[in-house]
């Protein structure tokens, strides 16, 4: 039940982000923020958007990504250990 509700808080806190990192938009979402002025250089444009949801499987992919991009930094490292992140794709916590 602990994991559960760590990542419920996680989720409350950077839901804008991970929409940003799984659906790879161009501007929602950007350094957890509801609009960037400058687009993402891994964003989709609409036809990849609709493909990656229709087929699933580039989401998937988007998924496994943000799990290791968490654990390479781009969350805070005791944010990826409470998420179970660290363990799950390094095999160890962060030291």
């Amino acid at each position: 039940m602990n994991e559960f509700r760590t990542r419920l808080a996680f989720i409350r806190q950077y839901w804008k982000l991970a929409i940003h990192l799984v659906f790879k938009t161009k501007h929602f979402g950007v350094n957890n923020e509801w609009w960037s002025a400058h687009a993402s250089p891994i964003g989709w444009n609409t036809s990849q958007l609709f493909w990656g949801i229709v087929t699933i499987m580039p989401i998937w992919r988007n998924y496994q990504s943000m799990k290791v991009r968490s654990c390479l930094g781009w969350i805070p490292g005791n944010d990826a250990d409470a998420l179970g992140f660290s363990q799950e794709i390094l095999g160890r916590k962060h030291s």
